[in-house]
Parts: structure tokens; C-alpha cells; sequence
């Protein structure tokens, strides 16, 4: 799946939120396909928040900042997203390229984005329950994980992908107590994981791609 597109705005949260916020979990996710890292994905998580920043190892130096509200059910009504290329060096800081703010109700999409055309709003068909996709994140395919757990239905879990706007449901299967096969269309990902939905590591076959916790 193509990178996302979008940036976000910031989220104001009452005090009471806030001091509720407390990181409860935090790490980094190293990717790799081959030998070569292609991603490092920074995340923490707190009961009523996750955030991370996906910095891919391109010539345009991207990353992808994120931002997401969590439900008591490990949905995520909230998303925002900035995007940005180059680096922070020189009293100079790196070139936003595109926000968006992404709202999930019901079984619809509402996203706000402001790139070069301007803001633009589009609201998209989706699952109730859809988990948002954003290519190379693993904190938020691990809040996928978490998802099936909470979920009647443990063997699927709906993605709405950030790139594009489709939405697709991911086949879920235990391996073993400790791993997981979770298969979006054609793209499997093959995921150690502890007793609380924790992703420790994984790997994508197809794809030559591994990914490691650190």
C-alpha cells in the first residue's frame, strides 16, 4: 500500500484527559527488508492515546507523524497525521507536506486534509470497528491486534487504509501461544506477539521484510 497522504491539526484535550495520558508503553520498531533498514517507527501509548512517527530511509527523508485517540473498545475514533520531508538541521526545520485529520463514526470516514490544493474534506465508506492503515506502522498494527482481542470476532479486523480510502478486512489465525498470522488480501504478516497484544517482532515473507522491537 502507497504511503498516506495527509497532515493532521492538533488535538486540545481537557485536563482531565491529559493527566489521564500517562505512557503505559513505549518503543521502536525497526524495519528491514533484506539486510538494509527501510523505516524506524517511535511510538508510546497511554490508555486514551497512542502516537508514533514512521521516519522512512528515502532521498526525500519522510515521516510520518501520527497522532490517534484510543476507545475503550481499541477502536480508534481519531486519527491525525502529518507528513513531512527533509530534516531538522541547521535551524531549519523539515517541509510539511500534507495534514490531515481523520474521524471515524458509524461505518463512515470523514477526512480533512490540507496538502497543495488547499483543505480538501472527502468522507469514504467503511467498517464499523476499522482500524486505520498506515503503511510501515507497526504500533498501529499491534493496536489492530488489540482490536481482535476486544472484538466478538476474532478472526478478522477491518483496515481502513490512510493511502487510498479502501477498506479491507485482515484474516486473522493463531500460530502458536506466542505468534499470530494476519493476512490483508494477498500480504501476510507473520507476528510474535506476548500475552497482552504486545507485537514483539515480525516478518512479511512475500516481501522479504522483518521487523524487530526494541
Amino acid at each position: 500500500m502507497r504511503p498516506i497522504r495527509l497532515t493532521i491539526a492538533v488535538i486540545v484535550f481537557a485536563p482531565a484527559l491529559v493527566r489521564a495520558q500517562v505512557v503505559s508503553d513505549s518503543g521502536t520498531f525497526v524495519v528491514r527488508h533484506a539486510h538494509d533498514t527501510v523505516a524506524t517507527e517511535r511510538f508510546s501509548r497511554s490508555a486514551t492515546k497512542i502516537e508514533g512517527t514512521v521516519a522512512l530511509r528515502n532521498a526525500k527523508h519522510t515521516s510520518q507523524r501520527w497522532s490517534a485517540v484510543v476507545a475503550p473498545d481499541a477502536t480508534l475514533p481519531l486519527i491525525e497525521v502529518t507528513i513531512r520531508e527533509g530534516s531538522d538541521s541547521g535551524g531549519q526545520a523539515a517541509r510539511v507536506v500534507q495534514r490531515a485529520r481523520v474521524i471515524f463514526k458509524e461505518d463512515s470516514v470523514a477526512v480533512d486534509a490540507i496538502g497543495g490544493d488547499g483543505l480538501q474534506t472527502r468522507l469514504f465508506a467503511t467498517e464499523r470497528g476499522a482500524v486505520p492503515y498506515l503503511n510501515l506502522s507497526f504500533a498501529l498494527l499491534e493496536q489492530a491486534v488489540r482490536r481482535v482481542r476486544a472484538s466478538p470476532d476474532s478472526s478478522r479486523v477491518a483496515f481502513f487504509n490512510l493511502g487510498g480510502g479502501q477498506t479491507a478486512t485482515a484474516t486473522v489465525s493463531r500460530l502458536s501461544p506466542d505468534s499470530l498470522r494476519l493476512a490483508i488480501g494477498n500480504v501476510e504478516y507473520r507476528l510474535r506477539v506476548d500475552q497482552v497484544g504486545r507485537v514483539l517482532g515480525g516478518r512479511i515473507p512475500s516481501q522479504d521484510v522483518v521487523v524487530e522491537r526494541r
